[in-house]
């Protein structure tokens, strides 16, 4: 904890695209089969190559808007795009990695690191940005509530690309 107390605001937004990283990888290795093995059926199949390159474009997205926030910008702004992503990964922790989990009984790819590593982070970087005067509550609670849209959005339209990918490298 001592690591990230030392560091700038804008140095450790960039905690958020590595970390995300992180918990992709967590995902790809287990997807296919879980997804397999769901008791219900979603409308999409899900391969491991097409979720590969979906949390491949999702992960450098992330990376993307990191950098255009941080190091472009270099501004409140900017710093509430990547908190953008931050809220949008606390809502992916707890739908669908922590509810799934908990539902049907059986792990959820991504959930250890939801549960280690997205949870205390986003607790202490949204506290931190409170208490640096970068975000105020109810820009806070504005990011929150565009969260869940934003990763059905996310999640639907980088499966649909990975779709397209696979069937194009086949």
């Amino acid at each position: 904890m001592a690591f990230l107390i030392s560091l700038a605001f804008d140095r450790l937004l960039w905690l958020v695209p590595v970390f995300l990283a992180i918990h992709n990888l967590e995902e790809v290795p287990f997807m296919e089969s879980w997804y397999k093995r769901l008791p219900l059926r979603l409308p999409l199949a899900i391969t491991t190559r097409q979720f590969v390159i979906a949390v491949t474009f999702i992960t450098l997205a992330g990376f993307l808007v990191t950098f255009f926030g941080v190091e472009y910008l270099a501004n409140q702004t900017g710093y509430l795009l990547v908190l953008g992503i931050q809220a949008i990964m606390l809502v992916n922790a707890f739908i669908p990695h922590i509810a799934t989990t908990i539902r049907f009984r059986l792990y959820s790819p991504g959930v250890i690191t939801a549960v280690l590593i997205t949870l205390p982070f986003s607790f202490y970087l949204f506290q931190r940005a409170f208490k640096e005067n970068i975000m105020n509550w109810t820009q806070f609670w504005i990011l929150l509530g565009i969260a869940p849209l934003a990763v059905v959005i996310i999640a639907s339209l980088s499966l649909q690309i990975g779709k397209v990918f696979d069937k194009s490298f086949v």
